[in-house]
């Protein structure tokens, strides 16, 4: 009896669960169509302005606080531009950052930040001054009209109540009939306001384009008067085979002898070999640093890792001693490096070549002359800055870059509807809290009980998440981009713009406002086709454009609140919050090497790719929800005003542009803001023919090709000045004619890094030297560097030290590394500096570029830092030029660091060494 009775117990809870599951399933289902909570979303926008201006007041102030005597953190283009590039000095005071923002002008700005720091400050002023007419418009004109037909229309309605419900009687959420005409009249004037300030701004940023070819830096540079050619046939890989590629082009001036010409060659495995150097002199600091973190007591063992996954002399499952493992493992790459170096075949050639004009004008009329033509198959383009291209990609066929382009663009379509099931729980959930109660019946106890809390958390919520797929998603795309087969590091950065923009838009606003309305029409069409069939009028009965017009006013709220937390963002991004942190974390508790702490100090390389998503993806919500909530126009006019000075404080005190292209990301704005404002146009048009017919709605229609016809005409009227100098006359050569004639050697300055660049060797703190021997065992006397002390002796055995860079304490500072490419590459090196070697027309940077610190320097003293700041033994003098040095005062403490301040001892020493050197790569061997 009992064992019955068990049973039945277990089938009654099992049908128990059963039934409930069943009934999770429909809440889940019916969620999806739920509106939000009024008096939920009301809290939540009150939380929302709260939270922004107070938060971002109070942390705002601090950072005016802090700024005067954290220079190193808030102007550091202060201590490393040279003079002619640096920002204007700031004062000590707490608002003093303000007026040198003022007085810089945009002609200024060029030559200070360059011409993309330039256009990113336009394009923000562009959104501030778009925003702040529509706006006025919005609050005139469409704010009276929304209220005075709601009003009109809720009047008989019982359970309307205002005071709840304020923010609904600015929408047309009550709206119908000839009030709608409004939104028509106000979509005309709209996209003519935003035509004007698009072309007002095409004329600018030409302006500004010509007066960047004008300068001296660009008239001086290679790339300016360089071509590059890729897919290049077999039958023309050579220097004669690019000459007669050009000469197809049947250009109206013939070509001449003064153009010069090089193919590409081909570098082997050198690439792979170089980044494996790199890394393991990266592991190899890291792993000193951590265990000689406490010198005066070491850990009882020594340090164990896994080998290298590419080495395939040592046994991958075994750990082997880390220290004298990664050692060994950088003298066995750099001896595979040298080898390959030498065996370099100058008549192997590559797929790839660059053609150098003597004048800048004659290379971009064959540039433009050869746009839209393919001779012989190949691709031909203006070459940008050498260290923008990516060399990997120049050497792929044209197959393989288009099955890569098609692959990437289904891992992109099918990453795009996978992020759709994140952001619909998003839109279901936490936008509005009180569904989580319908899914999890106990959560509504909590919900009663604190109703204030969990409003703010809603407000928070949803535009956290969603700014944390931000973070995540530029790397994924830029690597795609990058894999799909970009030549350059400039269009790859647009194409990642490109592919963000594409998927926000796609998720973060079309899915996640109408995934509810397209979840529950699909509903709707299945149980109609299951059971009387499908014809026109089950389709119209379906109502998706009254569901979408409905969705749509429901979270119009949601992006006021989301916009709003933007303005705490910006803040934060000034106050470089996530930097500071992870940086003060490291150095308290971690083992930072003397590569990171000196890469800390040095300017930080902007992101624009992902800056321009975020106000671009701003602009084209705000222009969706301006006649749907015209709030939102004044919150983004507000974020923009803000942000145009934190950005270019930014640009001007603390961020450089790590490759500079020439303001190339224009076209692809004013491409993304006509896209905006036609699907503006979308919008106005849906919620007319919704709330009133289509004939009016119709009415709204001709603006889409009116758009299309504006960027016909600017195309035709503005791009082909804006990239190509034909204009010119013989004047652009005439001041490097004697450079181009004697010195300009393409081959070498266009030709792979890999060929050229010194390899980078570990860096040891100075107060840990003493402790290599007991690393290494002490096997002769001292040195320096690899350079014994004794300045005759040339024969000695390997020392402890050998292979290592010293560097003191007090020298971690990018100040002394800044000329030095494997620090500089990254952080603006090329003009910033006052060593701008590829406006030389380097591809790889002069010998004295990678040598200013390059082994363990003397001891300092004030007399060698009065001289020439830290140097190594591998120090090549320089003619003594302006100094480039700048401190936090505006002064000038240590001169340049070009001057030859060495002994006479050191001096022979310096000279023996490279004498004795048979080859040029040798220097790259540890001795």
């Amino acid at each position: 009896m009992a064992e019955g009775s068990c049973q039945v117990t277990t089938g009654l809870s099992l049908m128990r669960r059963q039934m409930t599951g069943k009934e999770t399933l429909d809440n889940f289902l019916r969620l999806v169509q739920s509106p939000f909570k009024q008096q939920f979303t009301t809290d939540a926008f009150l939380a929302s302005l709260g939270t922004s201006i107070g938060v971002s007041t109070i942390i705002f102030l601090i950072w005016c606080t802090l700024r005067p005597y954290h220079q190193l953190v808030y102007a550091p283009k202060l201590r490393h531009a040279d003079e002619k590039h640096a920002p204007p000095m700031i004062g000590k005071g707490y608002f003093s950052w303000f007026a040198p923002l003022i007085k810089c002008k945009e002609d200024d700005l060029v030559e200070k930040i360059g011409m993309d720091a330039t256009v990113f400050l336009r394009f923000i002023r562009l959104c501030r001054n778009l925003f702040f007419w529509l706006g006025l418009l919005g609050v005139i004109v469409i704010i009276p009209v929304n209220v005075t037909c709601n009003i009109k229309n809720t009047t008989k309605d019982p359970n309307w109540k205002p005071n709840k419900s304020w923010y609904i009687l600015m929408s047309p959420s009550y709206t119908w009939g000839t009030c709608m005409w409004a939104h028509v009249i106000i979509a005309w004037v709209f996209d003519f306001i935003i035509m004007f300030f698009l072309w007002k701004n095409y004329r600018a940023v030409l302006k500004l384009k010509r007066a960047y070819f004008e300068s001296p830096e660009f008239i001086d540079s290679l790339h300016a008067r360089t071509l590059m050619i890729w897919n290049v046939p077999g039958s023309y890989r050579s220097d004669g085979g690019l000459n007669k590629i050009v000469s197809m082009l049947k250009l109206r001036q013939s070509l001449d002898s003064n153009e010069k010409y090089a193919i590409g060659r081909n570098v082997k495995e050198l690439p792979s070999l170089m980044e494996k150097h790199e890394r393991a002199v990266r592991k190899l600091e890291g792993v000193l640093a951590k265990y000689l973190k406490n010198p005066d007591k070491l850990p009882a063992a020594r340090p164990l890792s896994k080998p290298d996954k590419d080495d395939p002399q040592v046994d991958q499952e075994t750990k082997v001693d880390a220290i004298e493992y990664w050692k060994h493992r950088i003298e066995e790459l750099e001896k595979k490096i040298a080898i390959v170096r030498k065996s370099i075949d100058l008549k192997d050639a590559m797929p790839y070549g660059f053609v150098s004009f003597p004048t800048i004008s004659r290379a971009h009329i064959t540039a433009k002359a050869a746009k839209g033509k393919h001779p012989k198959g190949t691709s031909l383009q203006l070459a940008t800055k050498p260290q923008d291209i990516i060399w990997d990609n120049l050497v792929r066929s044209k197959s393989s870059r288009r099955w890569k382009a098609f692959i990437g663009n289904l891992f992109f379509i099918g990453l795009s509807i996978f992020f759709i099931i994140p952001n619909a729980l998003i839109a279901v959930f936490l936008s509005n809290l009180n569904n989580i109660a319908l899914i999890w019946p106990q959560f509504q106890t909590h919900l009663a009980r604190h109703p204030q809390f969990f409003a703010i958390v809603q407000g928070f919520a949803a535009p956290t998440i969603t700014s944390i797929i931000y973070l995540l998603l530029p790397i994924i795309m830029r690597r795609l981009s990058a894999w799909q087969g970009d030549i350059t590091k400039s269009s790859r950065e647009r194409h990642v713009t490109h592919k963000l923009y594409v998927f926000f838009i796609l998720n973060n606003l079309v899915i996640f406002t109408l995934f509810g309305t397209l979840w529950s029409t699909i509903r709707q069409f299945v149980q109609v086709a299951e059971g009387n069939g499908v014809n026109w009028q089950t389709i119209r009965n379906l109502r998706f454009g009254d569901n979408a017009a409905v969705a749509i006013f429901d979270v119009s709220t949601f992006w006021i609140t989301y916009l709003l937390q933007r303005n705490l963002g910006a803040i934060l991004d000034l106050c470089q919050v996530v930097s500071l942190v992870v940086k003060s974390f490291s150095v308290r508790f971690l083992a930072p090497t003397p590569r990171q702490k000196i890469e800390w100090t040095a300017p930080a390389a902007f992101d624009y790719s992902t800056y321009y998503n975020y106000f671009l993806f701003y602009t084209t919500v705000a222009l969706t929800f301006s006649t749907v909530q015209p709030l939102v126009l004044p919150v983004a006019f507000f974020y923009f005003l803000i942000d145009s000075f934190f950005k270019k404080y930014s640009l001007m005190y603390i961020f450089v542009t790590k490759v500079e292209s020439g303001g190339t990301f224009w076209r692809l704005i004013f491409n993304r803001l006509l896209f905006a404002a036609g699907f503006f146009n979308c919008v106005v048009a849906l919620i007319v023919w919704v709330r009133f017919n289509g004939s009016t709605a119709c009415a709204v229609l001709p603006l889409i090709p009116i758009l299309v016809i504006f960027k016909i005409y600017c195309h035709k009227k503005f791009d082909m000045d804006l990239r190509y100098y034909t204009r010119g006359s013989d004047r652009d050569s005439i001041l490097s004619a004697e450079t181009f004639n004697q010195a300009d050697r393409l081959a070498k300055r266009y030709n792979h890094p890999a060929l050229h660049r010194k390899l980078m060797k570990p860096m040891i703190s100075g107060k840990l030297e003493h402790l290599l021997p007991t690393l290494y065992g002490s096997r002769d006397a001292p040195t320096r560097g690899a350079i014994s002390l004794d300045p005759l002796s040339h024969t000695h055995k390997k020392l402890p030290t050998a292979g290592f860079e010293i560097v003191q304490e007090e020298d971690m500072d990018f100040a002394n590394f800044k000329n030095r490419a494997e620090f500089g590459a990254d952080h603006g090196a090329g003009g910033l500096y006052g060593d701008d070697y590829s406006i030389s027309g380097a591809m790889t940077p002069p010998v004295g570029f990678a040598s200013p610190a390059n082994s363990r320097p003397a001891s300092p003293n004030p007399g060698a830092m009065m001289h020439g700041g830290y140097r190594g033994v591998e120090y090549y003098p320089v003619a003594p030029r302006s100094p480039g040095l700048r401190n936090s005062s505006g002064g000038f403490p240590f001169g340049g660091i070009h001057d030859d301040s060495r002994s006479e001892t050191e001096s022979v020493q310096h000279l023996l060494r490279e004498q004795s050197n048979d080859t040029g790569y040798d220097r790259y061997r540890h001795r």
